[in-house]
């Protein structure tokens, strides 16, 4: 019963971490470069 009292964090938290990478393999975010762009007239430099 002792060892069952010491798992059972231990189990829960691989438990929520395995949840947490599912749910970033499954559901994937917008990389940062599409969330932050610069203005329009801004990101076209002239060359010369």
């Amino acid at each position: 019963m002792i060892l069952l009292a010491l798992l059972a964090p231990v189990l829960m938290m691989a438990f929520l971490f395995g949840m947490s990478a599912l749910e970033e393999f499954l559901f994937l975010r917008p990389t940062s470069t599409d969330e932050v762009s610069p203005p329009a007239d801004e990101a076209e430099t002239p060359s010369s």
